[in-house]
Order: structure tokens, then sequence, then C-alpha cells
């Protein structure tokens, strides 16, 4: 596996990415892929970084986060269907903490029933810091 940035061409099949990420966490979110493609071409020219997990060539996962002065705020972190269970998602977040997030603490959401990412981070060794309520 080859972990690179993610590049402004890449944004197409990030977008498709981002919008399986919608369904199988089962997000509100009502975005379609046009409107995903342009947000995500809109983060990658501004505030957000990326790096992709590659295999053979594809794209198979990714990490999309920012620089919050104080923190990094990874915003998404994805594995392709078919390349789960595989230690893609920890060899990527491996590969950046010891290549960028070296410096500071890094902060994430997830929703509160997506109990696989739940489990998963708090393996990974994230803890609860803070709990957001909605009505």
């Amino acid at each position: 596996m080859k972990i690179v940035k993610a590049e402004l061409t890449d944004v197409d099949i990030l977008a498709e990415l981002n919008k399986h990420l919608i369904e199988d966490e089962q997000h509100p979110n009502p975005m379609n892929i046009a409107q995903l493609t342009e947000r995500m071409k809109e983060w990658l020219a501004t505030d957000y970084i990326c790096y992709v997990a590659k295999q053979n060539g594809h794209i198979v996962g990714y990490c999309l986060y920012r620089d919050d002065d104080g923190h990094y705020y990874m915003r998404q972190l994805y594995v392709d269907r078919a390349h789960r269970r595989k230690g893609i998602a920890t060899q990527l977040l491996d590969w950046l903490y010891e290549n960028v997030w070296t410096d500071k603490k890094v902060r994430l959401d997830v929703l509160a029933h997506n109990e696989d990412a739940v489990a998963f981070y708090k393996r990974y060794g994230f803890r609860i810091g803070v709990f957001r309520m909605e009505k």
C-alpha cells in the first residue's frame, strides 16, 4: 500500500467514496455526487488536506483533515467497502501520526449510532472528550 497526498484530480473518486461513507454511516446528508465533488474541490483548494491509500494504483481509502490551530480535525476517514478489515484505516492513521500529526492532538466527530466506527476509534486509542447532542 502506498500513501500519498490527494490531488485535485482525485476529487471524482473521493466524492464517490464520500457518498459511500454517507450511506454506510447512515448520515442524513442529502448531497448527490455532483455536489459532493464540488464540495471536495472546495475543501482541497482551501482548508482541508487529504491523504489517500492506494493499492495497485487505485484509491482504496482516504483521510480528510484540517489544521485547527491547537489540534487537527479529522473530518473523514473511509476505506472502500471491498477493502475493509485489512488494516488499511489503521495503516493510514499510523502513517499520518508518524509523518504529519506529530505535534498536536487529533479530534474527530463520529455519529453515536455508528457502533463500528466508535469501536474502531476506541481500539485505536481515541477517547470521548465531548458529547454533542442535537434535537
